[in-house]
């Protein structure tokens, strides 16, 4: 998939830095969250790029993954949302960004700002969650 937008996680970063110990047990609850607003920002992004007349198979190519990484004793998780490359997916650069003959749309930007709020709630919760889970069992380790 082409590089799209990005979401400034930095407030999120400095609240991690913040909390200091972060639950062993987040990070299914993370990867929820994530896959959820993904799921949404991605339909968000299809309906706002339905009907084009030159372009009407560039809904479909927009899918997304998420990808895990885990190496000394640190964990990423990271969401690719975006058109796949291969027919008219390739083009969707084009569609977001703008070219010499043709405007930006900005449906993907546009979408994701407006699954940003549910994303910060999906973490947050993550967080409260894992922490209950942590308490319960008795404490973090």
């Amino acid at each position: 998939m082409p590089d799209g937008p990005d979401l400034d996680a930095s407030e999120l970063f400095s609240l991690t830095a913040d909390l200091g110990n972060v639950p062993s047990n987040i990070g299914p609850k993370l990867r929820s969250a994530i896959g959820r607003t993904s799921q949404l920002t991605m339909e968000s992004w299809r309906e706002k790029a339905s009907g084009s007349e030159t372009l009407p198979h560039l809904p479909r190519s927009i899918t997304y993954e998420i990808k895990t990484f885990q190496a000394f004793g640190v964990s990423v998780l990271e969401s690719e949302i975006g058109p796949e490359l291969g027919g008219q997916g390739s083009l969707g650069h084009f569609s977001e960004y703008g070219s010499p003959t043709s405007a930006p749309r900005g449906y993907g930007q546009a979408a994701l700002q407006e699954n940003e709020e549910d994303f910060v709630r999906g973490v947050s919760q993550a967080a409260e969650d894992a922490i209950r889970e942590q308490t319960i069992r008795g404490g973090f380790r």
